[in-house]
């Protein structure tokens, strides 16, 4: 017997009347998505790889009938956009902090008693050009190495790049204060390995919008464009 479409907490607080509406699974990561730049449903559905096409309607439809999310005329012939109203863009600060606590779980993948995570960074547009590879992260000297293949990440042992940092830095990063390139100006993010990982190891975390084959030579050079977050 199909179970019950779920209506929410029934609960008189303003934290469960919050989680009400935006509790479901992908609705904070569309509002994050929407947090950056309005985007046209076909966008939405590329930046967010898993997402069934029912799942992103229902989401947005819902975040529409509470107000945090408006349909806007897009550019001549490109349809309408979906763009955050002042009550979703309220919802910013709340974000930052959720990334704040959640990037102590991001930079030690066994910290909710998993023994490794699986990421899927298919959302970087010309992400299939990047060769595979591993990098590993160190914070607080707690390292972590991630396999890159074919978009996606995962735990393993061994790293063609060493990428040095502390928590401290990793908060201003999650906060969208700084950089990876900002970090490694002032000396708060330190890399061991070739130069020339530097540019897949943003690529392959997630972090660069782009990635431009150079046809010429064979190998992924990357156009940076820094995102808000990591997002994941």
């Amino acid at each position: 017997m199909p179970s019950k479409p779920w209506t929410g907490y029934g609960r008189f607080c303003p934290l469960s009347r919050a989680l009400d509406v935006i509790g479901e699974r992908w609705t904070l990561v569309i509002v994050q998505e929407l947090l950056k730049q309005p985007r046209r449903y076909g966008a939405l559905l590329d930046r967010l790889p898993g997402i069934s096409t029912s799942v992103l309607a229902d989401r947005l439809r819902r975040l529409e009938r509470a107000g945090v999310v408006a349909r806007e005329p897009g550019a001549v012939g490109t349809g309408v956009v979906y763009a955050l109203t002042a009550r979703g863009q309220e919802l910013e600060e709340a974000l930052r902090a959720l990334r704040r606590w959640g990037a102590g779980f991001l930079a030690d993948p066994t910290a909710d008693g998993s023994g490794q995570q699986n990421f899927d960074v298919t959302y970087v547009d010309g992400i299939q050009s990047l060769a595979d590879g591993q990098f590993q992260l160190v914070v607080d000297e707690r390292p972590a190495t991630l396999s890159f293949t074919a978009g996606r990440l995962r735990q393993e042992p061994g790293a063609e790049l060493l990428v040095r940092t502390s928590s401290v830095f990793l908060d201003r990063w999650a906060a969208g204060e700084a950089g990876w390139d900002d970090g490694r100006s002032s000396g708060e993010v330190i890399i061991e390995g070739p130069p020339a990982s530097w540019s897949r190891w943003l690529a392959a975390t997630g972090y660069l919008l782009r990635v431009e084959p150079d046809t010429a030579s064979g190998e992924a050079p990357v156009e940076e464009a820094r995102e808000e977050d990591s997002d994941d």
